[in-house]
């Protein structure tokens, strides 16, 4: 059975933000959409990313009312292409220490695989063969 791509089980679309965004506003995104990311761009070019994580960090140490996705984003981003396995995934995130990568496809966002899509995809494969 040949390998599964990331692509083909990445959450698509992936919320994006731009960097001015209110860290209350991307709060709510995530809420609102069940997600654990939000993508910070500007005019297509990934800048960074917010988990929540990020957030909790920043709410733990105070006020978090004046802040933007510009002040809590981590940058860079680690992205891998869409055509890529999930070994090949899963291999990138153990290496440098995240849970989630942007999927993308000619340089553009194409989606967002986490740690727990690409385990249990892979464990559903595994146990086909």
């Amino acid at each position: 059975m040949p390998s599964q791509t990331v692509g083909s089980i990445a959450r698509i679309p992936v919320p994006s933000v731009d960097t001015s965004t209110p860290i209350t506003t991307i709060a709510s995104i995530m809420a609102r959409q069940n997600i654990g990311a939000v993508i910070v761009t500007k005019d297509y070019e990934i800048l960074g990313i917010v988990t929540e994580s990020d957030i909790v960090d920043r709410v733990a140490l105070g006020n978090v009312s004046d802040l933007v996705a510009q002040d809590v984003m981590v940058s860079p981003v680690i992205t891998i292409n869409y055509e890529r396995t999930i070994q090949d995934a899963l291999k990138i995130m153990k290496d440098n220490n995240i849970r989630r990568l942007v999927v993308v496809k000619d340089k553009y966002i194409f989606g967002l695989v986490t740690e727990r899509r690409l385990l249990i995809a892979n464990f559903v494969r595994q146990n086909k063969e």
